[in-house]
């Protein structure tokens, strides 16, 4: 038995022992909210932004959709909280306050939001309604607003809060990045946010969260999103949508684009089209609901000699300067002229790509085989899904019903091609002969992998390109080059520009007149080592100010040229 020393003493130690524990974890409590006071932080979350305002009747859904960054970690589209507002008339209804003084609240309303005082005060005085809302000017209300308006101590007016998809800029890359809407609006207490466009639907289960997985229980819970960041260069994007808004007003064609890519990776840096519409406001989505990138094909026009000629040299069809008799030349029961109608007579086939002969690509394919050159045209990409993922991808055309069709495709007629399968072909003349695939997601936050560049096979004996290359750089700095417009003083540029028509909507024959093409231009620059590539386009413009539209889109390329040099 122990004495009466031994039990004293044990209890002391273990008084003491106990006496150091909550010592210690007090000190550690005081240390996490001195944490929590100072810095307004617990494991990385500002607790200022997670605050929830309940005082008033006001509720908030929780935000759960991952934010949407460029590849610098710029925010482009994020989850907020807006507020509706409503007013209680009717005590016995609410079990609560109702306005009160009628004149009163009208007046300090008005300040606030976008209905005069006499309207507000008009829908107050409403007889037998027990609650009114005030309309669209009392929906989408910032938390600012929210705030203020609690301030004036309005008895018998209320908020609710519901999640919505914030926008940084209201115009950049709209068709791509695509918006999110709510999809459960009724119930502000539960909205869901769903993507219903671009990036927000394409990668919606990635950025809303999986639900409860199969086999579990079913809670309705949703797990937070994952950040998405896209291979977009925000400070390049942004100058592109002003350059091309102003290039769009001023010429007012059907459509235009601009796309740049980091050649070496694959990754899209811009993606900017017009029309275009307001990712904030939706204003301008009806004019054009397509993304041009991947929704709609159109015949290539003269950029696909860059692929006709690489091909004709790699198979040893013609020697470094031998000559053809450019101007016209049949093709089964039609002729075929160089766009000046006329030629320039006894030419070699360089000069013929450097003056964009039509007839000298006639010459080249025949001398390949028309049906090898098509088998050669399935090997870049045409005719098949480039697999965006993208909503609605149009895969382009690529079916020769006449044998006069696979010839004239030499020269960009026949078929049709989307943005983004022409630059996927022509990323390997400036890639020693490899194609790269074009992607738009940098990488998904959380994911151990990240960007991961991706070739889609070595398609042109790299031995050939550089040739291709010398020739883009002639067509540039040649008196005689169809693409002098995109002559640099500050790079040396390649480029290549095409002039396709455009078919009739009654699927016979070309539309005719001055401005209904389709005109682009390819470039990579700097042209001795490409790093970018640039390919623009502008659908029929209308007020063409008396120049054709490769001179209209050099007025893009060279600011865009310019942006791209600073920001690199």
């Amino acid at each position: 038995m122990k004495n009466n020393n031994q039990v004293e003493s044990n209890q002391g130690y273990n008084l003491f022992f106990l006496s150091i524990v909550v010592i210690c974890t007090g000190l550690i409590l005081i240390g996490r909210m001195t944490q929590i006071g100072l810095f307004k932080q617990v494991n990385g979350v500002n607790l200022m932004d997670q605050k929830i305002q309940t005082d008033n009747g006001s509720s908030i859904a929780k935000a759960k959709r991952g934010t949407i960054y460029d590849q610098f970690g710029q925010p482009i589209a994020m989850d907020t909280t807006s507020y509706s507002m409503y007013a209680v008339l009717n005590a016995d209804w609410a079990d609560g306050e109702t306005v009160k003084d009628i004149d009163y609240t009208a007046s300090i309303l008005s300040k606030y939001i976008d209905l005069p005082r006499e309207t507000i005060w008009t829908l107050l005085n409403k007889k037998d309604v027990n609650q009114i809302e005030f309309g669209s000017a009392s929906k989408n209300l910032s938390a600012q607003t929210k705030l203020a308006i609690e301030a004036e101590n309005l008895p018998g007016i209320f908020f609710t809060g519901q999640v919505s998809r914030y926008y940084f800029n209201d115009y950049f890359a709209s068709h791509l990045v695509g918006y999110a809407e709510n999809i459960n609006s009724s119930d502000a207490s539960n909205s869901i946010l769903e993507g219903a466009m671009g990036v927000e639907a394409a990668y919606n289960d990635v950025l809303s969260g999986e639900r409860e997985k199969e086999g579990s229980a079913k809670t309705g819970k949703d797990l937070l999103g994952s950040d998405i960041y896209l291979t977009l260069d925000s400070r390049i994007q942004n100058q592109t949508e002003t350059v091309l808004d102003k290039t769009f007003k001023k010429y007012s064609p059907e459509s235009m684009g601009a796309y740049l890519v980091d050649l070496e990776s694959g990754k899209l840096l811009t993606s900017a089209q017009r029309p275009s519409f307001n990712l904030n406001t939706r204003e301008g989505i009806d004019d054009l609901w397509q993304n041009l990138l991947v929704e709609t094909a159109n015949e290539p026009g003269s950029t696909i000699k860059i692929l006709t000629m690489a091909k004709a040299k790699e198979k040893g069809v013609f020697q470094p300067g031998e000559t053809f008799l450019s101007g016209k030349v049949n093709v089964y029961d039609r002729e075929v002229r160089d766009h000046n109608q006329y030629g320039w007579g006894q030419i070699s086939f360089e000069d013929g790509f450097i003056r964009s002969s039509n007839v000298a690509m006639v010459d080249l394919v025949n001398r390949m085989g028309d049906q090898v050159w098509v088998e050669e045209l399935k090997k870049f990409g045409f005719g098949v899904s480039t697999n965006s993922r993208l909503a609605n991808e149009n895969p382009g055309s690529l079916d020769f019903t006449y044998p006069i069709s696979r010839i004239m495709s030499g020269f960009g007629q026949a078929f049709s091609a989307t943005p983004i399968q022409l630059m996927q072909a022509y990323s390997s003349i400036a890639n020693h002969g490899e194609m790269m695939k074009i992607q738009y997601i940098d990488h998904i936050a959380g994911s151990q992998n990240g960007y991961q560049k991706q070739s889609l096979g070595q398609v042109v004996d790299p031995q050939v390109t550089p040739y291709i290359l010398d020739l883009m750089v002639r067509a540039v700095e040649d008196p005689e080059g169809t693409s002098r417009p995109f002559k640099s003083d500050l790079v040396k540029v390649a480029a290549k520009t095409g002039t396709a028509e455009i078919g009739s909507a009654e699927g016979l024959g070309y539309l005719t007149g001055r401005n209904n093409y389709f005109y682009s231009v390819i470039s990579f620059f700097p042209a001795e080592k490409p790093k970018y590539m640039l390919y623009l386009f502008i659908k029929r413009p209308q007020n063409d100010h008396g120049i054709y539209g490769t001179q209209m889109l050099s007025e893009v390329f060279h600011p865009m040229l310019e942006s791209i040099l600073i920001n690199q």
